[in-house]
């Protein structure tokens, strides 16, 4: 028995069929070719030497947490230097420690901080230019950036600790939902030779951010072991976060929530049915004119509350008032997932 065409294969024969005419010949070589390059196209490179180590669900997670950083650290240091600082995820790559290292052009100012309780350092690093800049606004100055960066001097750098205890701070709390830890900064370094945290063969996750001040750029890396992050991001801290927004109201506050949404007014109107009918024939109606519907009389009704159906009923009276009566409820329509409409497209 012949294997079925795939949805692919059919378009790719339409495609030819338009493009060599009602007329042509097929070209079976070039048909061939042209199904092999578009299965070629569905092939993505993978490196066995260097495999992915984390998965959709746990990258989800991951820039969930330094987005949630990025925010709150801006605001932090728009309120300190009394200037907008706007502070943006820019990519959370997979690299090997020594990637890392040999990205990291000295002099640079480079945090080793230890977290606790998981026995593990990871590595912030700051644009020197940055912590320069940082340090001239706390004292008052207009702030410049350096063409060239220079290591900062012992004064510099215990300014920026306050700056520095504040930006660990924030990041614990970013990881709070998902694992409860500690940040104590245990070295500074502006050489990131000198910073050997783990061997340089081993795989770690290096998360960076874009500063944007007055129109320059600078930013923010911080390096994790893989090791550490294989702990923070369990099956029991991922399953913990995905059931976080599902956690029991209590029933004082369901409760509140129920009386404050039982003051809100909407609009309920039914639809009791439409019909067409030329305009001439609408300046000539009079009292006593039947209008014939396209809704049959044992049809329900659509019952809209602002611009959604959200029942169908039939109606009737109740006492000496019109009323309906609600049959259903119309499910409401949920949004299409990503794949799904990647589905659906390749299936059109």
């Amino acid at each position: 028995m012949a294997k079925p065409l795939s949805q692919e294969e059919i378009d790719i024969l339409l495609e030819v069929r338009s493009q060599i005419g009602e007329q042509g010949d097929y070209d079976l070589e070039a048909l061939e070719s042209m199904m092999t390059a578009e299965a070629e196209k569905k092939i993505l490179p993978y490196n066995f030497k260097r495999p992915r180590l984390f998965s959709q669900d746990q990258m989800r997670v991951l820039h969930y947490v330094h987005e949630a950083f990025a925010r709150d650290l801006s605001v932090y240091l728009s309120a300190q230097l009394r200037t907008l600082v706007d502070i943006s995820l820019s990519a959370i790559d997979q690299v090997l420690y020594s990637e890392f290292v040999m990205s990291s052009a000295p002099p640079s100012a480079l945090y080793v901080v230890d977290v606790h309780p998981l026995h593990q350092k990871i590595v912030l690093e700051l644009d020197p230019r940055l912590a320069i800049f940082m340090v001239e606004k706390l004292f008052g100055g207009p702030g410049i950036f350096l063409r060239k960066p220079r290591e900062l001097s012992q004064i510099e750098r215990r300014i920026m600790d306050k700056v520095m205890m504040r930006a660990f701070r924030e990041l614990e709390k970013a990881w709070k939902q998902i694992h409860d830890i500690h940040l104590e900064e245990a070295g500074f370094e502006s050489n990131a030779e000198f910073v050997q945290i783990l061997p340089g063969v081993e795989p770690a996750l290096v998360a960076t951010f874009e500063v944007s001040i007055y129109e320059q750029r600078s930013f923010i890396n911080i390096c994790y072991p893989y090791i550490l992050l294989e702990r923070m991001l369990g099956h029991s801290a991922m399953k913990q976060w995905r059931s976080s927004s599902t956690t029991e109201v209590p029933p004082a506050v369901r409760q509140r929530y129920e009386e404050q949404l039982e003051k809100i007014e909407v609009e309920l109107r039914a639809v009791m049915g439409r019909t067409r009918i030329k305009l001439s024939e609408m300046m000539t109606l009079e009292v006593g004119d039947v209008i014939v519907l396209e809704r049959r009389v044992n049809q329900p009704v659509q019952v809209y509350i602002g611009e959604r159906e959200k029942f169908r009923a039939i109606p009737g009276r109740s006492g000496k008032h019109r009323a309906l009566r609600i049959l259903e409820v119309v499910p409401p329509e949920l949004p299409l997932e990503e794949d799904e409409l990647e589905s659906d497209a390749s299936a059109a």
